[in-house]
């Protein structure tokens, strides 16, 4: 039996969005000209399990770009906002503890 290859993360934003990750340790952070082209650039390479980005990126991508990025399983894709991370975060608290605890 092969030994699992182990995937790397990936972060594709602003400068001041990756600097976070990449001060966290995180080697591949791409600040990109053209956010279509380097989302699909990383999507192919085998290395990569995880890819963060700014979810602004995604809403702002063309149609085919966020075909990709919904239908991608392997690298799986993160967009992450203030607003919809602090959303996504209250939902997983409550499908996991089956109460809301906003009040």
């Amino acid at each position: 039996m092969d030994k699992e290859q182990k995937k790397e993360i990936a972060v594709i934003g602003s400068e001041e969005f990756t600097l976070g990750f990449r001060l966290a340790g995180i080697k591949k952070s791409y600040v990109p000209e053209n956010f279509d082209d380097k989302i699909a650039e990383c999507l192919e390479k085998e290395e990569l399990g995880i890819i963060i980005t700014e979810e602004r990126l995604i809403t702002e991508s063309s149609r085919k770009t966020q075909n990709l990025i919904e239908t991608s399983v392997d690298p799986i894709v993160i967009g992450l906002s203030e607003e919809a991370e602090s959303e996504r975060l209250q939902q997983k608290i409550k499908r996991a503890i089956g109460a809301d605890i906003t009040g």
